[in-house]
């Protein structure tokens, strides 16, 4: 099984590291979102303020699986198998890794995945 080099996987650890300490900085700015009361009288605000909260949960929990991710990433970093696809064993490619550091398949992998 093919694995990349210390030195060719720095890069892609300070990515990962970049993006995680980017989502945990919003995820403090964030909570108070959630905590605002949607109640109202006028059918529209309360609409409104209803698919903001809506939005505000869909995103923590987008944020939250990212952070799981780039943490997954992170420990094949440590271990060596990182920028191995999961499904087949081939490099996972720069450019695919350097656009999502956390990718754990190939393109051709992921895209028979994301088909079933």
């Amino acid at each position: 099984m093919p694995t990349m080099t210390r030195t060719r996987k720095d890069p892609y650890r300070a990515l990962l590291l970049k993006k995680r300490n980017e989502i945990l900085a919003e995820v403090k700015r964030g909570p108070e979102a959630l905590a605002i009361s949607i109640q109202s009288p006028d059918a529209i605000e309360f609409a409104i303020r209803a698919a903001e909260q809506d939005l505000t949960a869909r995103t923590a929990d987008l944020r939250s699986r990212i952070l799981k991710e780039i943490d997954r990433a992170l420990e094949r970093v440590k271990g060596g198998n990182y920028g191995v696809c999961e499904s087949c064993g081939e490099p996972i490619a720069p450019a695919r890794l350097k656009a999502i550091p956390w990718a754990r398949y190939c393109v051709r992998c992921q895209e028979i995945l994301s088909r079933n």
